[in-house]
């Protein structure tokens, strides 16, 4: 760690503590912006180690090259053409109603990003109600916004590397009493615009659009919003409501989940035949299917 950062991390949480009532991000000096490289502290968060299980559906780490990693392949490269178009870089995703499968999407989605492309990748948890996503990298017992947001620490030692990726991870840490007070305070909103600058793409994995206010918070802040579909599942009228009070300049697309492709199981048999052709003898077709 540079002296310069260290210098600059002891001035921040100084002046955090200078007022028991004053705001911290009006107090802390711009680190992201004073320091040098400004990028120099993406190298020395905690690297961590993901526990995958098979139930989680994570295809994009631990069923590379299946279906269901090519799914996300696609729907990679669809986000990838409309960034070169527009100003695209912090994506949420959503669905109508829980259950629907936005945290399996938004996980691989970010780890696709990360795996296929140079760029820089920041995976966000946004529903700091009923956080799910450390869970889902069987990392349940990681600090994440909760925890910053009642204390005076830097909101960088809360991040943490995914081993071997381009994959930067912010989780919710404990259920938040006031997810709310967080979401809407300013300090919150000054160091998602600090992050923001760090990353060539910020994905948020955010509550769904029923029954709560959350998800409309974090459609603010976003450049673009996925909506989660799971087929056969989600109640049309929820979905419309929902839609309701959400910006639709800013919905790309959808992701629907759990369909198989047309022509049944065609595809997969062919999956299977060029995975044993190459060597991998490993049933790797997957039935979740991404439309952005």
């Amino acid at each position: 760690m540079s002296y310069i950062y260290r210098a600059l991390q002891q001035a921040e949480l100084e002046n955090a503590g200078t007022s028991a009532l004053q705001d911290p991000a009006q107090a802390t000096p711009d680190l992201f912006q004073l320091v040098g490289d400004e990028n120099d502290w993406l190298e020395q968060v905690p690297t961590v180690k993901p526990v995958i299980r098979a139930e989680n559906r994570m295809v994009t780490l631990n069923d590379s090259e299946s279906l269901g990693d090519e799914k996300f392949r696609v729907l990679r490269a669809r986000l990838l053409h409309l960034q070169d178009r527009a100003e695209l870089k912090k994506i949420v995703i959503t669905s109508a109603v829980p259950g629907e499968g936005k945290t399996t999407v938004a996980s691989n989605l970010a780890i696709s990003l990360a795996r296929h492309t140079a760029q820089k990748v920041l995976l966000l948890e946004g529903d700091l109600r009923q956080p799910q996503l450390a869970n889902k990298f069987g990392l349940p017992d990681l600090r994440g916004i909760s925890e910053w947001f009642e204390g005076k620490e830097l909101l960088t030692q809360f991040i943490y590397r995914i081993e071997s990726l381009q994959l930067w991870f912010l989780p919710g840490g404990n259920p938040a009493d006031d997810a709310l007070k967080i979401l809407q305070s300013k300090r919150f909103a000054d160091g998602l615009n600090r992050l923001t600058g760090c990353f060539d793409w910020i994905v948020v994995d955010a509550p769904p659009l029923m029954p709560l206010a959350d998800v409309h918070l974090w459609a603010e802040h976003a450049d673009g919003i996925l909506l989660v579909i799971r087929n056969g599942k989600t109640p049309k009228k929820s979905l419309l409501k929902g839609l309701e009070g959400l910006n639709s300049a800013k919905l790309l697309g959808t992701v629907l989940n759990d369909v198989l492709p047309v022509g049944g199981d065609d595809y997969g048999k062919y999956y299977r035949a060029h995975n044993r052709k190459n060597g991998n003898s490993k049933d790797q077709s997957d039935s979740t299917m991404t439309q952005p």
